[in-house]
This record gives C-alpha cells, sequence and structure tokens, in this order.
C-alpha cells in the first residue's frame, strides 16, 4: 500500500512539473554523415528529414530544459562504388532511422544557444551499397550544439550532432587498423509552440 502511494505522488509531481512547461511540434532537415569520432568526417550528399515533440521548462530566467523526441532520418543515404584498392569509410552506404531524444538546455530566450546529450534508438537501418557489415548496436549516444531564435511562438534552429558511439567498425585499408564509425549530424529546425 505504501509502495502504491509513493508511485502515485511521484506520477502526480511529474504530471504538475509537465504541465507547468511549453509543447511544441518541430520539423527539419538533416545532413547526416559518418566520422572516425572528432577527426576524419566523410559527407557525402545524405540528406533527410527530422520530425516530433519539443516540450520546454524554465529552470531560471534565461535557462530552460529543453528536451525534444524526433524521428530523424540519417547514415549515409548515398551510394557510393567500392574502390578497387579496398574499403573505405565513405562506402558505409547505409540507410538508418532513429529515435532521437535531445535532452537540451536552452540559454537565452528571443536568441539563445542549445546544448546537451542525446539518445537515441535504432528502428530501422537499410543497406543500399556492398557495405555488408550491421550495426554494433541499436543504441547511439552524443552531443548536441546548436542556436536558434523565436519569433512569438515560432523557432528555427540550427545545430550539429556528433556521436560518440561506436555505430559500425571496419578495417582501414593502408594500415589494417580497426576505425570505429560515428553518426554524424547537421541539422536546421522549425517548430512552433503550442501553448
Amino acid at each position: 500500500m505504501m509502495k502504491k502511494s509513493i508511485v502515485f505522488l511521484f506520477f502526480l509531481f511529474a504530471m504538475n512539473s509537465f504541465a507547468q512547461g511549453k509543447f511544441g511540434i518541430a520539423a527539419g532537415v538533416n545532413y547526416s554523415y559518418f566520422t572516425d569520432g572528432f577527426g576524419q568526417i566523410l559527407a557525402e550528399e545524405s540528406y533527410g528529414l527530422q520530425l516530433g515533440i519539443v516540450y520546454e521548462k524554465q529552470l531560471f530566467p534565461k535557462v530552460h530544459f529543453r528536451p525534444k523526441i524526433l524521428f530523424s532520418q540519417q547514415g549515409d543515404r548515398t551510394r557510393t562504388n567500392t574502390n578497387s584498392s579496398g574499403f573505405e569509410i565513405d562506402q558505409i552506404d547505409t540507410q538508418l532511422n532513429y529515435v532521437n531524444i535531445p535532452l537540451d538546455i536552452k540559454i537565452g530566450n528571443k536568441i539563445y544557444v542549445i546544448a546537451g546529450p542525446q539518445v537515441g534508438f535504432l528502428i530501422s537501418n537499410k543497406k543500399i551499397g556492398d557495405f555488408t557489415g550491421n550495426p554494433d548496436s541499436n543504441f547511439d549516444f552524443g552531443l548536441n550544439l546548436g542556436m536558434g531564435f523565436t519569433i512569438k511562438k515560432v523557432f528555427v534552429e540550427a545545430g550539429i550532432y556528433q556521436g560518440l558511439s561506436s555505430i559500425y567498425e571496419y578495417q582501414y585499408v593502408f594500415t589494417g587498423n580497426t576505425v570505429n564509425v560515428n553518426n554524424g549530424v547537421a541539422r536546421i529546425t522549425i517548430g512552433l509552440m503550442l501553448n
């Protein structure tokens, strides 16, 4: 009985906390690529869409907690012919679809900066090239950084995401070393706060 009361009180507290915040919808365009961490970035014309919902709760006068839940098309969405010299990172031609949860902090009001961690859950992948490897994990983790501005209830944001989790591994042609491949995304988002 005591456990049920505690769970019920926690549920009421959570609902009250969310009721004090704002909700919105968001959509945008991704430019996605694979990286070998913070070093080499091999980008092709890999565009995708993102869409989802936004929540915002004020923590301090110009500081807000701003998480989102987004469906996001990522990966290398352009087919590249295999080199005769061997396999390279730009030949991981795999279309990845994620449900991402950015847990950003927004600093500022009309013009603002956003930053924070992001977790992602892989919901589908489709190979469109010669690479036959499967993702190392269905879970992705990384960091967001961006900026935006608000006009009334409309907001526009531009940002980048750098994954820290290994999505694929492959043997580098010239050295034979194993390369860990991470997600990278540049994105533009337009949204509308509903309340």
